[in-house]
């Protein structure tokens, strides 16, 4: 597990998001990623924003096999990344909830209030219009 969290926060940031992209595919067809989603939770408090956006996606990741409340339990700390001054950030992580939504509908109430949250006053005005769009999309995907 260790050499997991090595590899998703090494440097090289390259390599790094291949081996996120390598380990998001196999939790398609696997749930072997569902017992790490402590150890991704801690990755959303990295000081690196690339970190914690892969952390957010991975544990959406594991939407689909994940049970007991174990994405619910831990979404008051995910949902500070919507809430992120990067907006390249808040972008990735409103797409990566609509696998959320599609194996956790019971989420849906807490994804729709922490989105409706999203201050875009926060952002510059070239970047607000892109969330907004992102935004509505994921709440179109709701109702």
């Amino acid at each position: 597990m260790d050499e997991i969290i090595e590899r998703l926060s090494e440097k090289d940031e390259n390599a790094a998001y291949e081996f996120a992209k390598k380990i998001s595919i196999e939790s398609v067809e696997s749930d072997k990623y569902v017992e790490m989603i402590p150890a991704f939770l801690e990755m959303l408090a990295d000081k690196n924003s690339y970190v914690r956006t892969r952390a957010f996606m991975l544990i959406c990741n594991q939407a689909r096999w994940a049970d007991n409340g174990q994405i619910e339990v831990v979404f008051n700390q995910m949902k500070a990344l919507l809430y992120d001054p990067k907006p390249t950030v808040v972008r990735q992580c409103l797409g990566a909830l609509h696998e959320v939504i599609l194996y956790r509908p019971e989420m849906i109430e807490l994804i729709r209030d922490a989105v409706n949250n999203i201050d875009l006053s926060a952002y510059k005005d070239s970047m607000s219009p892109l969330i907004k769009k992102d935004m509505d999309a994921l709440l179109k995907s709701i109702d």
